[in-house]
């Protein structure tokens, strides 16, 4: 089993490096570029613990049994200000915002296999102006079939209601009604080791579902309509450990992107295909270190001939480092090509790398630090002016927990963007506290 647990920490951080900003992740702040929600597993536990150290242990939700599962219910109330809700330099409106975050989640306690249920939600509610609103929902599951302790098959399904935060790339700019989706995903893969050699077979299915919001080419962008899509993913990768704890690995990878409405409004055609060869290197030494780095290139190819073939290097980062019990710090870079809502572009080139910090400062208090760089670099269709987005973000909060149930504390996010084109650039203030309860 010790076997099983390394193997699959080293799933979930390559999962990490596969995974680009994705809109199935459902945002706990109004604004951001913040990196998506990383499922690091902590360290293993020590052999020894001081009496701090069990005590910051105290603090965590001890869950509810149900049967052989655990049950993790939270309820989050939180009370924002921003002075930028549309994420804009000329038209700059401030509002308080009502936010309300509920989830659930139903883990497996098992010795072999795993099932883990999920649902999250986000609700936003802007005094300053409706049009803002968000009700954002996440539910599925995933889970792994155990064959031999050397091969397994793993897979799961989820659904997502969400929608584009002002400021971030494919968001609308100006006062206007957010950008509304539906998302469906589901993967499945199979994994075997022989000896010291890895293989995992994947695939992944999205469909994305748009929820008209009044713009269209006049204001820049493409109709919501026009943004409905399938992608398939499918990708094979072998690794060594040539010793305990240390692999190299190589991936590659196809994609398949098709849309609903061809041509668009704009008489062009978005359908394209793409693939991947990259190589990496992974470790988890002892309790303290876990990274998983790797470069290659990839390519995407287009069917209209006004959007150019996107081929550029890639690569990426993701790990977690915990020199002390108190203390773990997750940095993170990545490259990607993902699709774009602007009419005249058929994706953007996205790069970004940060940071994530925390540190318990005392068993019930909590200190989290972040900050991220991170560049959107649109593929513009021939003849049109070319668009480069650069933007900042830091972060930073305290959480205080009386007793293991509740939690409460102030957070604060300063965001900024410049742009090449007139009128893009924007920053933004946000300061929140947040009140919650768990079991």
């Amino acid at each position: 089993m010790a076997r099983l647990a390394k193997r699959s920490l080293c799933w979930e951080i390559a999962a990490l490096a596969i995974v680009g900003w994705s809109g199935s992740v459902l945002a706990q702040t109004p604004y951001g570029t913040a990196a998506p929600e990383q499922r690091y597993a902590p360290p293993p536990g020590q052999d020894f613990q001081n009496p701090r150290e069990a005590a910051a242990e105290n603090y965590n939700p001890p869950g509810v049994r149900v049967g052989s599962f655990l049950l993790f219910p939270t309820l989050e109330l939180d009370e924002a200000y921003t002075d930028n809700i549309y994420a804009s330099s000329s038209q700059r409106v401030g509002s308080f915002i009502q936010l309300v975050n509920p989830s659930l989640q139903l883990r497996s306690q098992w010795g072999q296999h795993a099932l883990n249920f999920f649902a999250r939600g986000s609700f936003g509610f802007y005094s300053a102006d409706a049009t803002q609103n968000y009700q954002d929902i996440q539910a599925g599951f995933d889970g792994r079939y155990d064959i031999t302790p050397e091969s397994n098959f793993y897979g799961g399904a989820t659904y997502t209601r969400a929608h584009y935060f002002p400021g971030t790339p494919n968001a609308v700019i100006g006062p206007f009604p957010v950008s509304i989706y539906n998302q469906y995903t589901a993967n499945a893969g199979y994994f075997q080791q022989f000896g010291r050699f890895r293989a995992r077979l994947d695939g992944q299915f999205d469909a994305y579902d748009y929820l008209n919001n009044g713009q269209g080419p006049n204001q820049g962008f493409s109709f919501n309509s026009d943004f409905n899509r399938i992608e398939l993913r499918e990708s094979l990768r072998i690794g060594y450990e040539f010793l305990p704890g240390y692999e190299i690995w190589t991936r590659g990878g196809l994609n398949q992107r098709r849309y609903q409405n061809n041509p668009d409004s704009s008489g062009l055609f978005h359908n394209s295909s793409g693939f991947e060869v990259v190589g990496g290197f992974a470790v988890q030494i002892s309790t303290i270190t876990s990274f998983e780095v790797f470069a290659g290139y990839i390519q995407q190819n287009y069917v209209d001939p006004a959007f150019p073939t996107i081929s550029v290097p890639t690569f990426g980062l993701t790990g977690y480092w915990s020199p002390l019990r108190q203390l773990l710090v997750k940095p993170y870079i990545r490259r990607t090509i993902d699709e774009s809502s602007l009419s005249t572009a058929s994706a953007y080139i996205n790069t970004s790398g940060g940071l994530d910090v925390s540190y318990n400062f005392l068993p019930n208090v909590r200190l989290d630090g972040h900050a991220d760089y991170s560049v959107a670099d649109y593929q513009i269709a021939v003849g049109e002016q070319g668009r480069y987005d650069q933007y900042w973000t830091i972060r930073a909060g305290v959480t205080y927990q009386p007793t293991p149930n509740f939690f409460i504390g102030p957070s604060y996010q300063f965001i900024h963007r410049t742009s090449n084109q007139v009128g893009l650039d924007y920053d933004a203030n946000q300061i929140m506290l947040r009140l919650g309860a768990q079991l």
